[in-house]
């Protein structure tokens, strides 16, 4: 399909020509998308989808682009869900919609005399991509909060049940059926509001150590054999470096984008790290970021 009749088949969906991916990503790296598609509403998402699939049109789905390494050749299409942010009560919690972030969806919670997911203040993802890839931190996840997710699989919109998007350490079953999440629904519970301010100051104020600068958050999982930062950093390799990119000196598991790096800069320098922890100690770290584009 040409991309003049892709954008025919969805002229009322707000679209760019040729927009840099690194412009929208935390890592702050990447190629540009030939089209971006800004759908507004969870309507417009639904039916971008649609099209893309019937038509056989490879894309990418992007929410606040932390978590995520774009290729340098970029992508053909790119549909952002910022847009697709609608919160509401209900009896249970909140549902949200997969582009509203987590900063919203706690403060909108607040709001509500809500509580009870605090430990998610600070990490900068879409409700989206939270529910995708089972964020969390400090030993708490989303999924453990999820009530249900209304999911696009198959060419149509669905309900899936906690236990249906199968929520484990850093994986889901999105990751490995490709649906994508529209919206869910998330338990909150009554909490008295200058309490609840007050576990998201501490919240934030744990996470104050991390790395600053742009990053992609961590990078590899933790093993069974301990935390991957400590892996790497027993392996001497903070401050290591690859082009533009290096392994922070503060938190091993954290990879900077010092300035100029490229994806590929990134690439290489995780392959590196991958290879002397496994050199060491025989363990095989594994990536929880998503890898976009071709490589």
């Amino acid at each position: 399909m040409t991309d003049a009749r892709l954008r025919a088949l969805l002229e009322d969906v707000p679209a760019a020509e040729d927009v840099p991916l690194a412009a929208h990503t935390t890592m702050g790296v990447g190629g540009a998308a030939r089209l971006a598609l800004f759908p507004r509403t969870e309507g417009q998402l639904c039916r971008v989808l649609r099209v893309l699939q019937e038509e056989g049109v490879p894309f990418a789905l992007l929410g606040r682009g932390s978590n995520v390494l774009v290729s340098d050749k970029g992508v053909r299409v790119a549909v952002f869900t910022a847009e697709v942010n609608g919160l509401s009560r209900t009896p249970r919690g909140v549902r949200a919609g997969c582009g509203a972030s987590l900063s919203a969806l706690l403060r909108f919670a607040l709001g509500q005399g809500l509580g009870g997911n605090a430990y998610l203040a600070g990490i900068p993802a879409s409700v989206g991509g939270a529910v995708f890839m089972n964020a969390g931190a400090r030993g708490r996840y989303i999924g453990t909060h999820v009530l249900r997710a209304e999911v696009w699989q198959g060419g149509k919109a669905c309900v899936w049940d906690n236990e249906r998007c199968r929520f484990t350490y850093k994986h889901t079953a999105f990751m490995e059926s490709g649906a994508a999440v529209l919206a869910a629904e998330i338990a909150f519970f009554p909490a008295d509001p200058a309490e609840e301010r007050a576990r998201i100051a501490a919240a934030l104020a744990a996470r104050g150590g991390l790395p600053k600068g742009r990053s992609m958050g961590c990078v590899f999982r933790n093993p069974p054999e301990g935390p991957a930062g400590a892996l790497i950093e027993a392996a001497g390799l903070k401050g290591a470096r690859c082009g533009g990119a290096s392994v922070s000196a503060r938190h091993a598991n954290f990879i900077l984008n010092e300035g100029g790096a490229t994806a590929e800069d990134v690439r290489t320098l995780i392959g590196r790290v991958q290879g002397e922890v496994l050199r060491r100690t025989g363990i095989a770290l594994q990536e929880e970021i998503r890898y976009i584009g071709e490589f």
